[in-house]
């Protein structure tokens, strides 16, 4: 395991004084079933989202100076979105070094989105434990790289729901959007939803999440594209 361990740091950019921190950030809750006692990264988990949205705070702050609260809230919601992180865990090649049970890794629970998005949650977790707050932001900012560029590849994702709702008056459509719950599968800690959206009749598209609003905000973003197609 230090091997890998040793092959992750050069990945993220960091090396660890502890090395438990970051075995211990790299345990999916699936690792200890057998053995509920023994820890797992979803502590850790909840200090990294934390971080995270400090850091990124502070740097949208600086970096957009003239910009009110409401825009740096969305700005910043575009980059703590689960796909960004779960696409941050990607470009790391995170998946390899996850420890889940076998029964989760045969089902490439390791390589979910969401999945890969606590993982990275739980390693800036444990990068602010072993180095503190300077050393987890140059982390965080070089894995997201810049931040302008960033948004404007990302805003037009951002917030289909309300992107489909404009469309949908544009047009004088005025049927109105359904989410239905089609599916829910997975165990308590890795649920996955899937939602279909139905406008009067008709599904526009489908989305899968590990929350409902994610879900929703895929199938939204479905709707929008077959919607736009029918041009």
């Amino acid at each position: 395991m230090n091997t890998k361990l040793g092959e992750l740091e050069k990945k993220i950019n960091y090396t660890f004084h502890d090395k438990t921190l970051l075995e211990l950030a790299l345990t999916h809750p699936s690792h200890n079933e057998h053995d509920q006692a023994k820890p797992d990264n979803q502590r850790m988990e909840f200090l990294g989202d934390s971080i995270l949205s400090a850091i990124l705070t502070e740097a949208l702050y600086l970096g957009f100076p003239d910009e009110d609260e409401g825009a740096l809230s969305r700005k910043r919601a575009v980059f703590i979105r689960g796909i960004s992180l779960a696409n941050i865990g990607k470009d790391l090649s995170i998946d390899k070094f996850i420890k889940m049970s076998s029964s989760e890794l045969t089902q490439h629970g390791n390589k979910r989105n969401s999945t890969l998005e606590d993982t990275i949650e739980a390693i800036i977790g444990s990068i602010f434990l072993d180095g503190g707050m300077d050393e987890v932001k140059q982390c965080v900012l070089r894995w997201f790289g810049d931040l302008s560029e960033k948004l404007l590849a990302e805003q037009p994702n951002y917030n289909p729901k309300g992107q489909l709702q404009e469309l949908l008056h544009e047009r004088s459509i005025t049927e109105k959007i359904k989410y239905f719950l089609f599916k829910e599968e997975g165990p308590p800690h890795q649920k996955n939803f899937q939602i279909d959206l139905i406008l009067g009749k008709k599904t526009l598209g489908s989305g899968m999440g590990r929350t409902k609003k994610e879900a929703e905000e895929e199938a939204a973003k479905q709707a929008l594209l077959n919607l736009k197609s029918e041009k």
